[in-house]
């Protein structure tokens, strides 16, 4: 439990918003001035004060060099991505990279990371919730886009480190604006989260039942916001320019900052007027100093042929989570808008066209947000009651994954003729059938590969998050929950085709057989019990097949799973407890206090996965799998004498390593020197309520846990964020 105040920040690319939960539902808090809404813009001055809020935006148009805005753009992002060549041909600050690969601001002489910035507008939505409340406010939960991949989790989290804040949990936007919606209602609905915002789009699919929510499928478009919608504006009015005066507004940055700030409100004021005229006085200056004035003028009509290609980006991306789900638009009881740019009336129009309703809008888009990070953070704040029935254990998920060869169903191999290009989507999570079916009281659907019991202890923790059919009226979903047996307590034996299939990861990617002969590449990977991934997934044409079979287990011993998850915190209930606390329970509770605090089934929107030979990519952890959820993998030295090896990791959809996001690397340090392939590694995979990832890794012959680090591209060590933390201080007051 947490001492003082817990409160929710919607850390936004355009504002942010900050919410506390001290009554019943949440209430959006206002800085001095009144405004619900803190501009996510961050001004260096030159008397060395650091201006965030409203006062760094007008800062904008002055001195736009030194004024940064629209980070969350490129937060997490490496230095080399297309994403941020792409913003430094608009953004008016400079951008450099830095000694580990990620983003750094250059603004009066200094550099800052992107989480730095992040954590000045943190601090100052910490401090204007100080205000508000008389309290200091140490504690929070921060929202990202659902889409966000680890290195952008990594780098928010750092940044409210940075901050001074504790961030209890992170949690994604589209499941805290429907935790919002969902409220103390008794519903029993499927909705859509559609939230488009200014850098970032997401749609999530939700089952809401009382008071679970359960995350079917989630996608989205990080690079895709009201901040695309701006630029094309700003470049309408720089072509009039251009024609009017010859003059490229482009050339200048700062001229160019104050046509984006012009297109802003321009679009703005559009979502409720059929036209607008502005004039932007003194834009330039012309032969002998005469100025050069904008005289723009446009009515939404125009607006809504230069945005709609840009709109219907977005519903590819519905396309892709409906698929994911196994649900048609139509089928849906509700959509839900988030952000604020769905009040752009085309939006709403193109909204209701797709999903065949109208969209919910008795809510406000720019403060839901928010307002579900408030009750998250309540939730979290609540002190553990001691349950009178034994808790059900919501812990790290083992992912089931189909063994190679094994057959999956004509619509998922239609899914791999029609796509082209893009990737299949995954079949229907094992898993997920499996818990439907046991909570019906059925028996568990067959599963594509062989299992058996397994010896050893009863219980290792891992016991998946359980799921609900919709057909099935919900009739105590914490009861069920409770008393939920565990449908995948089984370990799957090795089977005769995959016996002997090996993989090779290390320095070299040229694929190869492995051999007596050969010269291993640094690790070996063994497949066959739980493959990686689905067999399409395996490169047509590449013999992975050894000459001499090394022996290798078969599977992954009981009581190293259960090593390698000691120490992992518990998560019970809406996986809503930080680490290190009381759990809350799930079961009947005595003379509970209030209304019990929600049920939050969250999901994993980017596969996990490792290079292996010739730059492929093999999936460990699938998308839209149920969070938290763990893989472990057996690996073997592949060098005589070797006590180091390196997997490089990343996230993404592609089988091609290139067309994913590289997260950085994983390092096995330690080992007891011997010959190659006698030192056998059990490495897990692990991604916790946050959505972020952990790994652990064991010496199988000795026991002994292996010292391991991740090294994330663009990760700030704790050392650096100890720094940070105190030039923040310096710099805006603690």
């Amino acid at each position: 439990m947490s001492k003082g105040p817990v409160i929710g920040i919607d850390l936004g690319t355009t504002n942010s918003v900050v919410a506390i939960a001290d009554q019943p539902g949440a209430r959006v808090l206002a800085d001095s001035e009144g405004s619900e809404l803190i501009p996510s813009v961050v001004s260096f001055h030159p008397s060395g004060d650091v201006l965030v809020g409203t006062v760094a935006k007008e800062r904008r148009l002055l001195d736009a060099r030194n004024t940064v805005s629209s980070v969350k753009r490129l937060i997490g992002r490496p230095y080399t991505s297309y994403e941020v060549k792409q913003a430094q041909e608009r953004f008016a600050f400079e951008l450099s990279e830095g000694p580990s690969g990620g983003v750094l601001v250059s603004a009066r002489g200094e550099t800052y990371t992107l989480s730095e910035i992040s954590a000045f507008v943190l601090r100052h939505v910490r401090k204007v919730a100080e205000e508000a409340l008389g309290r200091d406010c140490e504690h929070a939960v921060v929202t990202v886009p659902a889409n966000f991949n680890e290195l952008q989790r990594s780098a928010t989290k750092a940044a409210g480190r940075v901050a001074g804040l504790e961030v209890l949990r992170i949690l994604n936007e589209p499941t805290a604006a429907a935790l919002a919606y969902g409220y103390n209602k008794t519903s029993n609905e499927v909705l859509a989260v559609y939230d488009l915002g200014g850098g970032t789009f997401d749609i999530t699919i939700l089952q809401l039942a009382g008071d679970v929510f359960e995350v079917l499928a989630t996608a989205g478009d990080t690079f895709l916001g009201g901040d695309d919608i701006d630029n094309l504006i700003a470049d309408d009015m720089t072509v009039q320019f251009l024609e009017t005066h010859r003059y490229d507004t482009r050339q200048d940055r700062q001229v160019f900052e104050r046509l984006r700030a012009a297109a802003e409100w321009a679009k703005c004021q559009l979502s409720d007027k059929p036209e607008i005229k502005l004039c932007i006085e003194e834009l330039a200056y012309g032969e002998g100093g005469v100025a050069l004035n904008l005289d723009y003028a446009l009515s939404r009509e125009r607006l809504e042929q230069m945005t709609q290609p840009l709109i219907a980006r977005s519903f590819d991306v519905c396309e892709d989570a409906m698929k994911a789900a196994g649900l048609r638009p139509t089928q849906l009881d509700n959509v839900i808008l988030v952000g604020g740019s769905t009040r752009i009336p085309l939006l709403q129009r193109m909204v209701a066209e797709y999903f065949g309703r109208k969209p919910q809008a008795s809510i406000d888009p720019d403060l839901v947000v928010a307002e579900g990070a408030a009750l998250q953070a309540k939730a979290l704040s609540v002190p553990a009651r001691k349950p009178t029935a034994p808790l059900a254990r919501v812990a790290l998920k083992t992912v089931a994954q189909p063994e190679a060869g094994a057959p999956f169903s004509d619509d998922f191999d239609d899914e791999i003729t029609n796509i082209g290009d893009r990737p299949p989507l995954p079949p229907p999570p094992v898993a997920r059938r499996a818990r439907k079916a046991t909570l019906q009281g059925q028996a568990p659907p067959p599963l594509p590969i062989q299992l058996k019991k397994a010896a050893g202890p009863a219980d290792d923790g891992l016991v998946d998050t359980p799921t609900r059919s919709r057909e099935e009226p919900l009739e105590d979903m914490r009861t069920r929950v409770a008393e939920a047996a565990d449908p995948l307590d089984f370990q799957p034996t090795r089977t005769e085709d995959a016996s002997g299939l090996l993989m090779e990861i290390g320095e070299e990617t040229a694929a190869r057989h492995v051999s007596d002969d050969d010269e291993p590449s640094g690790l070996v990977i063994e497949l066959g019990d739980d493959a990686f991934g689905a067999p399409s997934d395996v490169p047509t044409g590449t013999d992975l097949r050894p000459q001499s079979p090394l022996d290798l287990p078969s599977s992954v011993p009981r009581e190293v799973e259960a090593a390698l998850d000691e120490e992992v915190p518990t998560v019970t209930g809406a996986l809503l407890v930080p680490d290190g606390s009381a759990p809350v329970p799930v079961g009947p509770a005595p003379v509970p206090v209030g209304p019990a605090p929600p049920l939050l089934l969250d999901v994993t929107p980017l596969s996990l996965g490792v290079e292996t030979v010739d730059s492929y990519c093999e999936h460990i952890i699938r998308r839209n799998s149920a969070i938290p959820a763990g893989q472990t993998k057996m690996f073997t030295t592949a060098h005589d004498k070797q006590e180091t090896v390196v997997i490089r990791i990343c996230q993404g959809e592609s089988r091609k390593i290139s067309g994913n996001q590289l997260l950085g690397e994983v390092v096995l340090e330690g080992l007891r020197p011997a010959a190659r392939g006698k030192v056998q590694i059990a490495v897990r995979f692990m991604i916790d309520a946050d959505g972020m990832l952990k790994v652990r890794a064991q010496d199988v012959g000795t026991g002994q846990q292996q010292q391991i680090a991740i090294k994330l591209i663009g990760e700030l060590p704790d050392d650096q964020i100890e720094v940070l933390r105190q030039r923040h201080e310096g710099k805006m007051g603690a």
